[in-house]
């Protein structure tokens, strides 16, 4: 497991232990800072500061800089999850009722806004309707709705990102799923870009592929491929079968779902022993 769910798993993963989903933590001196920048007016200043703090950063010591210093951040960090645990998330938060707003790290990068970004609990939804009152399309989903939008998001090839606020001795506990690709979200260019693995963490699974089951499939046009936003696929003309770079793969389970022989599955990364601390 990721040493998140070691110290806040309770011995399952940090997102299913029910101890971090105690709305009275968002008012703790370690997460008050994320819940109120992300579910107020501070929303958009996120990605602005990233790129001030690069830009303030030499060239060539950037990656050790910025490493240093989010190795001590400890207010809004990320991990991927797979469709089936985003739908558990949902399941475990007490309230029913969903935010789902816009992706400020789109709006950033001066691309099309999109509704992508599903926040949970009372306090954060009630927050944003009444300090982001020029938001007018934001939407209130039941869990029901909210469900349904995780399918939808997975359908379409957008991984599923958990992100917290912020990991203190009390918890580690949720506060939005973002379904990002690395040309609109800015922690997962610095994890693509940089090398930056608190920007980002990987998830806990990793992708297998049956090579019998693969050549019967797709054969020269293997639509797993595409729907990588890791980059983690290759696919070998010779044999007609699909591959991962277990070292790239971040457990995010879009790959499967397209698959017509279902040859594809995840299985927990620490299954391989050369990755149990690659996350």
């Amino acid at each position: 497991m990721c040493r998140y769910c070691v110290e806040y798993g309770k011995g399952t993963k940090w997102y299913l232990n029910p101890d971090n989903y105690n709305e009275e933590l968002f008012q703790a001196p370690g997460h008050n800072k994320a819940w109120s920048m992300l579910s107020g007016v501070e929303k958009n200043t996120m990605e602005v500061g990233g790129v001030d703090v690069e830009d303030t950063l030499p060239d060539y010591n950037f990656t050790a800089d910025i490493n240093v210093m989010l190795e001590n951040f400890t207010q809004h960090q990320g991990q991927i999850v797979p469709l089936e645990d985003a739908l558990k998330v949902i399941d475990m938060v007490p309230s029913d009722r969903f935010l789902l707003a816009h992706c400020a790290c789109r709006r950033y990068f001066g691309h099309k806004d999109v509704l992508s970004c599903l926040f949970f609990f009372d306090s954060v939804v009630d927050r944003a309707l009444e300090q982001r009152i020029w938001e007018t399309d934001t939407k209130i989903l039941t869990k029901k709705e909210a469900k349904e939008f995780e399918i939808e998001m997975d359908r379409k090839g957008l991984p599923h990102s958990l992100w917290d606020s912020g990991v203190d001795v009390d918890g580690k506990i949720p506060i939005v799923m973002c379904h990002c690709l690395e040309t609109d979200c800015m922690p997962t260019r610095l994890r693509a870009h940089f090398g930056i693995v608190n920007a980002q963490r990987k998830g806990e699974y990793v992708t297998q592929i049956d090579r019998k089951k693969c050549a019967e499939g797709c054969k020269k046009n293997p639509v797993c491929l595409p729907r990588c936003p890791f980059g983690a696929l290759r696919y070998s003309p010779l044999e007609n079968v699909a591959s991962v770079n277990l070292a790239r793969c971040f457990g995010c389970g879009l790959c499967r779902t397209v698959c017509p022989t279902s040859a594809i599955k995840l299985t927990d990364r620490t299954t391989y022993p050369a990755l149990v601390d690659i996350w």
